[in-house]
């Protein structure tokens, strides 16, 4: 196991939780400060700027990924500590907002090349009631605003934070959200017990 490598450390965090999956999102990944978090930057403040400028509920903005973890619950990234290389990763939840974007995007993603090639990823993903929106959110009637925002999202973070990528998504309701959280960690749970971290 390489030191840039977080499996060990959700491990760890996940006995800490009983080992129960569900707490584990609840804990880790809705409440509480994000492991990023400097401590001369409230996270309530900060999702209060972000739902303002998105015109949005506070309570529908969630940091998630590894930004939020301090590591990477993704098998296919190796569980990655959070780095200065890393992107944040902002879940918006909004029935209505995923409405508009998704009859919009029923509409553009045949007339758009970069949108034809990931069809089978962005119906996917709309399936389990997300769209990604950094793939979609140019033209979406929305994007331009939410362009706009992301970057004065990076400025209340601060220096340190400056050259990251944001990446939105765009959940149909927090059950939505929940689920593909409970997906994620269930796949964190089985590799980390493939690797013997449960040892």
């Amino acid at each position: 196991m390489t030191p840039d490598t977080g499996i060990q450390q959700f491990w760890d965090d996940f006995k800490q939780l009983d080992e129960d999956i569900e707490y584990f999102v609840s804990a880790r990944l809705f409440d509480g400060v994000p492991a990023i978090w400097t401590r001369n930057v409230e996270y309530v403040r900060w999702r209060h700027e972000i739902a303002q400028r998105l015109d949005v509920d506070p309570i529908a903005i969630q940091l998630v990924g590894s930004a939020r973890l301090g590591y990477s619950i993704n098998p296919a990234k190796n569980f990655k500590i959070f780095n200065e290389d890393s992107d944040l990763d902002i879940a918006v939840v909004s029935p209505e907002l995923f409405e508009a974007a998704w009859l919009q995007l029923r509409n553009i993603v045949d007339r758009h090349d970069e949108l034809k090639e990931r069809k089978t990823y962005l119906r996917k993903l709309v399936f389990d009631e997300c769209i990604a929106l950094d793939i979609v959110l140019p033209h979406l009637s929305f994007g331009a605003s939410w362009a706009v925002a992301r970057d004065e999202i990076i400025e209340l973070l601060g220096e340190e934070f400056n050259d990251r990528q944001i990446n939105y998504r765009l959940y149909r309701n927090h059950g939505a959200l929940r689920e593909y959280q409970l997906s994620s960690v269930s796949k964190a749970r089985d590799r980390a017990i493939e690797e013997g971290v449960d040892n």
